[in-house]
């Protein structure tokens, strides 16, 4: 916020008419998937297969609709993406092309797999 005030202090207009700055934080209910899931599973072996590395698997903090699904859905439900955490929904944000094409193929197979998968393996 100091960064923001001296900002401000340098423009004309916003020095009389300082922005105000609110932090109302986040609230939203939790909501998680075992590591052992066949959903999680078959996610994370198609990523190795078609990407050679081990996902990182990871619990997040954000809105997502997963959260209903899991919880009240009775539908297993990851969050899966192309490109870097590091730069996601942020103001540059951005996907190389062979990530997005990597993350089409995963989700091609693991949808593939899912679907074509005994209801008894499907925890």
């Amino acid at each position: 916020m100091k960064k923001i005030a001296e900002a401000a202090a340098r423009d004309p207009w916003m020095k009389d008419h300082p922005p105000v700055v609110r932090f109302v934080g986040y609230d939203a209910e939790a909501s998680e998937i075992p590591r052992e899931h066949a959903i999680v599973q078959t996610v994370s072996r198609n990523y190795t297969e078609i990407t050679g590395k081990q996902p990182v698997i990871s619990g997040r903090q954000g809105a997502a609709d997963t959260r209903f699904l899991n919880s009240y859905g009775e539908t297993p439900t990851v969050i899966f993406g192309p490109g870097s955490t590091a730069v996601m929904h942020a103001n540059d944000e951005y996907v190389s092309i062979d990530d997005y094409i990597a993350a089409i193929k995963v989700m091609a197979l693991s949808i593939y797999d899912w679907c074509n998968a005994s209801p008894l393996n499907k925890g």
